[in-house]
């Protein structure tokens, strides 16, 4: 079920790269909430009960809408913060799911 996940985000993931650029009157994300947002976003997932598979769906969706959001306002550094946060802390408050998500 969990690779089922990995691959709807994977999909997501492809999706959200179309995105369009940032206007140039568009203030730029603050990289520190990128990182805050991406730890709270692991911590979410962690604490989640992994047997309600709908839960930890949501849960793994909600962080990948944070990044998306992130990827579709032009904002490539701070995804990439987020991400980088998120997959940290998740490997560090739940390994053997982060394996699960990320294979390695």
């Amino acid at each position: 079920m969990v690779k089922k996940i990995a691959y709807a985000l994977l999909a997501l993931l492809a999706v959200a790269c179309g995105g369009k650029q940032q206007a140039d009157d568009q203030q730029t994300a603050d990289p520190d909430d990128a990182v805050a947002r991406g730890h709270e976003a692991a911590w979410a997932v962690a604490h989640t009960d992994h047997t309600d598979t709908i839960a930890l769906q949501r849960a793994i969706l909600d962080a990948r809408a944070t990044h998306d959001q992130y990827v579709l306002t032009g904002e490539d550094e701070a995804a990439t913060d987020f991400e980088q946060a998120f997959a940290d802390s998740l490997r560090r408050v739940d390994p053997q799911l982060a394996r699960q998500i990320f294979g390695n």
